[in-house]
Protein backbone atom coordinates (compact mmCIF):
# COMPACT_ATOMS: atom_id res chain seq x y z
CA UNK A 1 0.00 0.00 0.00
CA UNK A 2 1.40 3.41 -0.87
CA UNK A 3 1.64 6.36 1.50
CA UNK A 4 -1.38 8.18 0.07
CA UNK A 5 -3.62 5.12 0.53
CA UNK A 6 -2.38 4.62 4.11
CA UNK A 7 -3.09 8.25 4.99
CA UNK A 8 -6.56 8.06 3.42
CA UNK A 9 -7.35 4.86 5.34
CA UNK A 10 -6.27 6.54 8.57
CA UNK A 11 -8.35 9.64 7.83
CA UNK A 12 -11.42 7.53 7.04
CA UNK A 13 -11.02 5.59 10.28
CA UNK A 14 -10.56 8.83 12.23
CA UNK A 15 -13.81 10.28 10.86
CA UNK A 16 -15.82 7.47 12.49
CA UNK A 17 -13.53 6.94 15.50
CA UNK A 18 -15.62 8.73 18.13
CA UNK A 19 -18.89 7.17 16.94
CA UNK A 20 -17.33 3.71 16.93
CA UNK A 21 -15.89 4.18 20.42
CA UNK A 22 -19.32 5.20 21.66
CA UNK A 23 -20.95 2.21 19.94
CA UNK A 24 -18.40 -0.15 21.49
CA UNK A 25 -19.08 1.27 24.95
CA UNK A 26 -22.81 0.85 24.35
CA UNK A 27 -22.26 -2.73 23.25
CA UNK A 28 -20.25 -3.42 26.42
CA UNK A 29 -22.95 -2.00 28.67
CA UNK A 30 -25.93 -3.70 26.99
CA UNK A 31 -24.21 -6.72 25.42
CA UNK A 32 -26.64 -6.35 22.50
CA UNK A 33 -25.73 -5.98 18.89
CA UNK A 34 -24.12 -7.71 15.96
CA UNK A 35 -20.90 -9.42 17.07
CA UNK A 36 -19.38 -9.16 13.56
CA UNK A 37 -19.98 -5.39 13.46
CA UNK A 38 -18.56 -5.12 16.95
CA UNK A 39 -15.34 -6.84 15.84
CA UNK A 40 -15.02 -4.60 12.78
CA UNK A 41 -15.49 -1.46 14.87
CA UNK A 42 -13.06 -2.74 17.48
CA UNK A 43 -10.43 -3.37 14.79
CA UNK A 44 -10.96 0.13 13.40
CA UNK A 45 -10.72 1.80 16.83
CA UNK A 46 -7.61 -0.23 17.64
CA UNK A 47 -6.06 0.80 14.30
CA UNK A 48 -6.58 4.48 15.12
CA UNK A 49 -5.36 4.09 18.71
CA UNK A 50 -2.26 2.18 17.56
CA UNK A 51 -1.52 4.76 14.87
CA UNK A 52 -1.82 7.60 17.38
CA UNK A 53 0.67 5.75 19.59
CA UNK A 54 3.09 5.47 16.65
CA UNK A 55 2.61 9.15 15.83
CA UNK A 56 3.43 10.11 19.40
CA UNK A 57 6.49 7.81 19.53
CA UNK A 58 7.86 8.91 16.15
CA UNK A 59 6.83 12.58 16.00
CA UNK A 60 5.90 13.70 19.51
CA UNK A 61 2.84 14.63 21.52
CA UNK A 62 2.17 17.83 19.59
CA UNK A 63 1.99 15.87 16.32
CA UNK A 64 -0.45 13.42 17.89
CA UNK A 65 -2.61 16.29 19.12
CA UNK A 66 -2.58 17.99 15.72
CA UNK A 67 -3.52 14.78 13.90
CA UNK A 68 -6.32 14.18 16.42
CA UNK A 69 -7.70 17.68 16.02
CA UNK A 70 -7.42 17.58 12.22
CA UNK A 71 -8.75 14.10 11.52
CA UNK A 72 -10.95 13.17 14.49
CA UNK A 73 -12.31 16.56 15.54
CA UNK A 74 -12.25 17.83 11.91
CA UNK A 75 -10.87 21.26 12.80
CA UNK A 76 -9.72 23.36 9.89
CA UNK A 77 -6.03 23.86 9.25
CA UNK A 78 -6.47 27.61 9.60
CA UNK A 79 -8.08 27.33 13.06
CA UNK A 80 -5.53 24.79 14.18
CA UNK A 81 -2.57 26.81 12.90
CA UNK A 82 -3.78 29.81 14.92
CA UNK A 83 -4.04 27.70 18.07
CA UNK A 84 -0.44 26.56 17.67
CA UNK A 85 0.94 29.94 16.57
CA UNK A 86 1.74 28.72 13.05
CA UNK A 87 0.78 29.73 9.55
CA UNK A 88 -1.44 27.29 7.67
CA UNK A 89 1.50 26.54 5.38
CA UNK A 90 3.79 25.73 8.32
CA UNK A 91 1.14 23.42 9.75
CA UNK A 92 0.64 21.68 6.40
CA UNK A 93 4.39 21.18 5.93
CA UNK A 94 4.66 19.67 9.43
CA UNK A 95 1.72 17.34 8.73
CA UNK A 96 3.30 16.19 5.44
CA UNK A 97 6.61 15.56 7.22
CA UNK A 98 4.92 13.50 9.96
CA UNK A 99 2.87 11.56 7.41
CA UNK A 100 6.08 10.56 5.60
CA UNK A 101 7.52 9.37 8.93
CA UNK A 102 4.49 7.39 10.06
CA UNK A 103 3.12 6.14 6.72
CA UNK A 104 6.11 5.17 4.55
CA UNK A 105 5.64 3.85 1.01
CA UNK A 106 5.89 0.08 0.67
CA UNK A 107 8.48 0.12 -2.10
Amino acid sequence: MNQKDKVEAFKASCRVYLNEKEALESYHSTNQGDRFMYELMEDDVNFVDDTFEIIEDECGTQAKLIFYMLYVKCESQIELAKKFGLTRRQLQQAVYKWQRQVFPDDD
